[in-house]
């Protein structure tokens, strides 16, 4: 029996020891050592390409942490060369573990990542951002170590052109006019929805953050690419009245337009493109674009 009793204690510290070495022991892998910060650039006009304001939640690649966020889009994006880890399955068990990285894009069509490894990636845009996929070919770029500055040439699905908005103290409407134009008349090459937007705070979307969402000439269908569009905002009308409640605030406002055919742009979550921000004194006397790069985050 003393011997039986000796020979599991023996086992029991050998198992132990393999444990410890294998469970308990510190990798060797190097941490990330890359970051980067760009923007979504319109490769056509050169100017950024904001996107949709929401209030999401996601995984934030730069923190490796769930965030909120008040940006709706993300850069899809895969290192190449490297598998996720299956954890002891077999790879067929994961199909996921090769659907990429979200890089969260900023409302402004800023994205940053401060915590990625230096390497050659591959990225999509069309999957969550008013944008064509990148040509075969053109759709990697490569990561050194330390601070990398990368923007991102982008087609979107459509442009609002020559937007402007004014106050017609008469009628007492915001009245806003404007063009749409097509990114690739080839692909996405209708028209099917646009839209004028308020807030009562910088980040202002269509599909929230919108307090004119509701109000009735704020939409329009069958716009016709390149003709004048005119939308307009009742300042008295009931359904504004949250947009207008306090007379001595400053008020923001965009345009925002769809284009989607041929299968672009038709999934479920459908994208506008946008006009830049526009901030409107209390009093409808004073509108001017706002400059991001100003802006406190």
């Amino acid at each position: 029996m003393k011997k039986f009793i000796i020979s599991v204690a023996v086992l029991l510290a050998s198992l132990s020891a393999t444990v410890s070495c294998s469970f308990f022991q510190l990798d060797s892998f190097e941490g990330p050592n890359a970051e980067v910060t760009g923007n979504l650039i319109d490769m056509v006009t050169g100017e950024k390409m904001s996107i949709e304001a929401a209030q999401s939640q996601g995984f934030d690649w730069s923190t490796w942490s769930m965030v909120t966020t008040v940006s709706y889009g993300a850069l899809t994006v895969y290192e190449q060369g490297y598998v996720p880890p299956t954890w002891g399955g077999a790879p067929e068990d994961y199909p996921g573990r090769d659907s990429g990285q979200y890089w969260m894009v900023r409302f402004d069509g800023q994205f940053t990542n401060t915590r990625v490894f230096a390497a050659t990636y591959k990225y999509s845009t069309q999957k969550l951002l008013p944008c064509y996929d990148p040509e075969p070919g053109k759709d990697t770029f490569e990561l050194k170590k330390g601070k990398n500055r990368m923007d991102i040439g982008v087609l979107p699905f459509c442009r609002v052109k020559d937007p402007k908005i004014e106050y017609n103290a008469a009628t007492k409407k915001l009245v806003a006019t404007f063009y749409v134009e097509l990114g690739d008349p080839n692909r996405a090459n209708k028209v099917t929805n646009v839209a004028f937007c308020g807030n009562t705070q910088l980040f202002v979307g269509a599909n929230s953050m919108n307090l004119a969402k509701d109000h009735k000439p704020a939409k329009a269908q069958n716009v016709q690419p390149g003709e004048l569009i005119t939308l307009e905002i009742d300042t008295t009308a009931p359904d504004v009245a949250d947009l207008f409640k306090y007379p001595t605030q400053d008020r923001y406002f965009r345009i925002g337009a769809m284009a989607e055919g041929n299968g672009y742009n038709s999934e479920k979550n459908k994208y506008y493109n946008f006009s830049p921000v526009y901030k409107m004194s209390a009093d409808f006397s004073k509108i001017e674009e706002v400059q991001w790069d100003t802006v406190q985050w």
